[in-house]
């Protein structure tokens, strides 16, 4: 079984590498990186994810907004 982990504490990390040497687990190296200054749909996802913090009547009205915004952008001018 394979999962994937955010350490909060840097603490933690020890705590895995004593796991590791006891052979209950075995820590891989971090994937692949990308390229510095970029993010990825994840990370975006991560930090931007209840930003708005609308109430239901907000978050209809932003909805119904978004939707006449892509509406307006389908009719021919």
């Amino acid at each position: 079984m394979t999962l994937t982990i955010d350490l909060v504490d840097s603490g933690a990390l020890k705590l895995l590498r004593d796991l590791e040497s006891l052979n209950l687990i075995r820590v891989n190296p971090p994937e692949t990186a990308a390229p510095e200054g970029s993010l990825s749909k994840r990370d975006l996802s991560r930090r931007f994810a209840g930003a708005l913090r609308l109430s239901a009547e907000k978050y209809a009205a932003f909805q119904s907004a978004l939707q006449e915004g892509r509406s307006e952008w389908e009719r021919d001018t």
